[in-house]
């Protein structure tokens, strides 16, 4: 076989690579873009969720407080307005409901806060390994 047809023969063989090669590395600049998109909004998520942590934490530091005050309540002002007597309980039982939903809404976006993280961490995984 001579040089030239043998030069003949690769010049197909390193034409396909090379278009193999290109669509790859397309490819792979898609999934780059993607995947940076991706940790975008799992970082975007997780700045929500601490604002919502933040908020929930107030709340719950104003439930406290009301629920330090509200006994004081239920003393003095059935003496100042008698026909509180029959909504004394009411006030405490809305206060337990809003601690019980903050607390649901607490362990949901602990949950949900996990969950990102884990979802935060593969995407990592994958940017590192392509």
């Amino acid at each position: 076989m001579t040089p030239e047809e043998r030069l003949d023969q690769l010049e197909p063989l390193l034409s396909e690579t090379t278009a193999i090669l290109d669509r790859h590395t397309a490819q792979l600049r898609q999934h780059a873009a993607l995947l940076r998109q991706l940790v975008q909004a799992t970082e975007s998520n997780t700045q929500l969720m601490q604002q919502l942590l933040t908020g929930q934490t107030n709340c719950q530091e104003q439930l406290t407080r009301l629920s330090a005050v509200l006994p004081q309540l239920t003393e003095t002002l059935p003496t100042v307005i008698p026909i509180f007597d029959d909504y004394a309980p009411e006030p405490a039982r809305q206060l337990e409901e809003l601690e019980t939903r903050l607390e649901t809404m607490g362990g949901q976006l602990q949950a949900l806060g996990s969950k990102m993280d884990l979802i935060l961490t593969k995407l990592i995984r994958v940017y590192i390994n392509n």
